[in-house]
């Protein structure tokens, strides 16, 4: 946390400086008085800040003060508005009205300045008795959650003893409350309606006030007539959590000492009391500065938010989420879609399928692009909320604003953040193992599961995307037109075959050839790990920064003959993906070779489904299509197709999309390099799925949609499946099964 203690005042300043740098300098009419107003803590009402080390307070244009001005027993001007001449730490002060203006009596007489804000024409001419309230229920606005203590802070200022002089009088402002910073954990993720602050030794306490005054010439207080209320309540929204504190923030009166006080979550109509805490002996809580209480409460289950199990129909490596500031969660405990298998040379049981995480990382995170100048960096998932937990789930929010994307999560095998973890040069983490990773796709609205986004024929069902895509082709059209690079978005990501984390896909459509739309290999993917974070790379003009995929073969790829020997087995193989999920594995042929690696998405001659393994990269109820599947979508390889060219892509039987994203032969390369075309300028169009394999062939196998160069609508498809070197990549199209 930024602030573990109380927030003194930082010095004053005894300049007039303006927010931006400027010096102002308005010129005074004959014997005025011009005034410089100072102040830095918890800000100024109409503009509070958190920083590193305090609330810092600023004056915000045209802000009003009250003055009263006094010398040799004459009243020079009582309760005049004086208004901020720029925004900043620091401001001059005018007269608001040319009508009240405070000038110098003489030039040998003493001065005295008494100054206060917020300015109320209530205040009247009494400089001993300005109107001020501590109102008992506050409200936080989300859109701005400082704006209670704006709302609330009062703030005055004492000089005397000036004579006349030709600089501005300073007046140095100082807070007559306190602010109270709250620091809220619930054991269970919650919806929150407000916390009360207030005092049970005394229940006579003015903890807040109305209606009372202060006496600017010593700051003290009179709640004589005032209605005061021993607590202080503020109305807020906001979802608590177990793991990240809810940071709220009230205006109190100071004082009170030796009070015993409690703090209260307001939960489903409920009081849950989650601190308790004594002011000083020696003064109470004191003026002017900010007190930090902090604790956790223990809610009933009932009152709790729902969390929505992922999992809940079995485990896997991806998962869909759909929706907004929701919490999900999913089995962590267990390897893919843990259950025990013999398929060929591939085989484990049960328990070597279990794992047991120490922390979960999101390892990278990419997100729906619309504009390349610049892109965005935003990630779907609310990156604090990530956590592990005992119960062997991985749990995590979604922002307010629903983010489409991708988010691939780690579980790594020690107890880190993600400032602690080291790599070595080629970006392999160091200093903790990943145990097993997830693909989470955020598509809003979208389920995987949903009847109305299936394809059906020959008694096969596959989801109508690829995997990891974020949006239908019509989606892309934005302000009535088609958008090229939020159109990319249709593609989903690229797998090499065999394993079950993915790299992103297409950075967009914006010319018809890969190497001349960004120069980038892959979208944009950020990762939150300073370790991995391979920096910017730039081409054409355009930057993508921090990011963990590179753009070269030497940021992309590994070469799994130099990292395991040549001697090496598939299982290797299979390791070394798993703990380097972010690492393309280079051999320019067959990567996986003995039976274990080439039953890695199953056998398909043994069911014309297939079968899943742990390293199928779909989610539950879903595999990787089998070559029978592919024959069957097809019809036998000779489709009624028609190609889109305002979409970049085709229509299968005149209905269903499939995007234009190379493939195998013809975009990712071994080293994942990109190196031909989606459009024409000579080449074949061609789009390419991998399939789960050709009955133990030692290759990957293929199923590729193809036009020819220069190709307009209305052109035939054709369809072919062949082998692939298994270390290329390729999308993949899920096909529905029942494990």
């Amino acid at each position: 946390m930024k602030r573990n203690y109380i927030i003194l005042l930082a010095a004053l300043l005894t300049v007039a400086c303006a927010g931006n740098g400027d010096t102002m300098s308005p010129t005074p009419q004959e014997g005025e008085i011009l005034f410089s107003g100072s102040t830095v803590g918890p800000k100024v009402r109409t503009s509070y800040e958190d920083t590193e080390t305090a609330l810092r307070v600023n004056w915000v244009k045209n802000d009003l003060i009250g003055l009263f001005a006094e010398s040799g027993g004459k009243n020079l001007g009582a309760n005049f508005a004086y208004k901020a001449a720029v925004s900043g730490a620091t401001s001059d002060f005018t007269a608001a009205s040319r009508l009240n203006v405070i000038r110098w009596a003489d030039e040998t007489s003493d001065h005295d300045f008494y100054a206060y804000y917020p300015y109320t024409d209530r205040a009247a001419v009494d400089v001993t008795a300005i109107p001020v309230s501590v109102p008992a229920v506050q409200t936080r606005s989300e859109s701005d959650p400082l704006a209670t203590l704006a709302a609330h802070d009062f703030l005055y200022a004492v000089t005397c003893g000036i004579k006349k002089g030709d600089n501005a009088v300073n007046l140095q402002f100082k807070h007559l409350f306190s602010a109270l910073e709250i620091r809220l954990t619930t054991d269970l993720r919650a919806k929150l309606e407000g916390v009360i602050f207030r005092c049970v030794s005394n229940e006579n306490a003015a903890v807040s006030m109305e209606n009372a005054t202060v006496d600017l010439r010593t700051g003290e207080v009179n709640v004589s007539e005032a209605v005061v209320s021993n607590a202080v309540r503020l109305d807020c929204s906001g979802n608590t959590s177990d793991t990240e504190a809810l940071v709220l923030h009230l205006v109190v009166t100071p004082g009170h000492a030796g009070e015993t006080f409690e703090a209260v979550a307001l939960v489903n109509g409920k009081e849950y009391i989650f601190a308790t805490v004594k002011a000083p002996a020696d003064g109470g809580i004191p003026t002017g500065k900010t007190v930090v209480v902090e604790g956790e409460a223990t809610l009933d289950p009932e009152d709790a938010l729902p969390v929505i199990d992922l999992s809940a129909e079995g485990t896997a490596n991806t998962y869909y989420a759909d929706a907004a500031n929701t919490f999900y969660r999913f089995r962590a405990d267990v390897k893919g879609n843990g259950k025990a298998l013999t398929c060929g040379g591939l085989s484990y049981t049960e328990e070597d399928l279990r794992i047991e995480p120490k922390a979960a990382l999101v390892l990278w995170y990419s997100c729906l692009q619309t504009s390349y100048l610049p892109w965005i960096q935003a990630s779907p998932v609310v990156l604090s909320s990530v956590k592990f937990k005992k119960d062997g789930y991985i749990y995590f929010d979604t922002p307010e604003t629903f983010v489409n994307g991708n988010v691939v999560i780690v579980a790594i095998d020690k107890e880190l953040g993600y400032d602690q973890i080291e790599a070595d040069a080629d970006k392999r983490i160091t200093n903790a193992e990943v145990l097993w990773s997830w693909n989470i796709v955020f598509s809003e609205g979208y389920d995987p599961d949903a009847a109305e986004n299936w394809i059906v024929k020959g008694g096969y069902t596959w989801m109508n995307r690829d995997l990891g895509a974020l949006i239908d082709p019509e989606q892309a059209y934005i302000g009535g037109q088609l958008n090229n690079v939020a159109l990319a978005s249709t593609t989903g990501n690229c797998y090499q075959w065999g394993r079950k984390d993915p790299f992103p896909g297409l950075p967009d459509y914006t010319s018809v050839q890969v190497s001349y739309m960004t120069g980038l290999w892959f979208a944009p993917a950020y990762t939150p790990i300073p370790a991995l974070d391979r920096g910017t790379f730039e081409a054409w003009g355009r930057e993508a920064h921090h990011q963990i995929i590179g753009n070269t073969k030497a940021t992309v790829a590994i070469d799994i003959n130099t990292a395991l020997g040549t001697g090496y087995v598939s299982q290797d193989a299979f390791d070394l993906g798993r703990a380097n999920p972010h690492l393309w594995l280079y051999k320019n042929e067959n990567y996986l070779t003995d039976k274990a690696g080439l039953a890695a998405w199953g056998n398909p001659s043994k069911d014309a489904h297939g079968v899943k393994t742990i390293y199928d990269p779909c989610p539950p109820g879903w595999k990787v299509m089998s070559s029978q599947a592919w024959i069957a979508l097809t019809d036998n390889e000779t489709p009624d197709a028609v190609v889109a060219t305002t979409m970049r892509g085709i229509l299968l039987d005149n209905k269903w999309y499939f995007p234009l994203t190379g493939g195998a032969q013809h975009v990712r390369n071994s080293d994942g390099g990109s190196n031909g075309y989606t459009g024409s300028c000579g080449v074949e169009v061609c789009t390419a799925y991998y399939m789960d394999g050709p009955d133990y062939s030692p290759w990957g196998r293929v199923g590729a949609f193809k036009a020819a160069p220069n190709y307009k609508e209305g052109d035939s498809v054709t369809c072919q499946s062949q082998n692939t070197y298994s270390d290329r990549g390729a999308s993949v199209r899920c096909i529905r099964i029942d494990e």
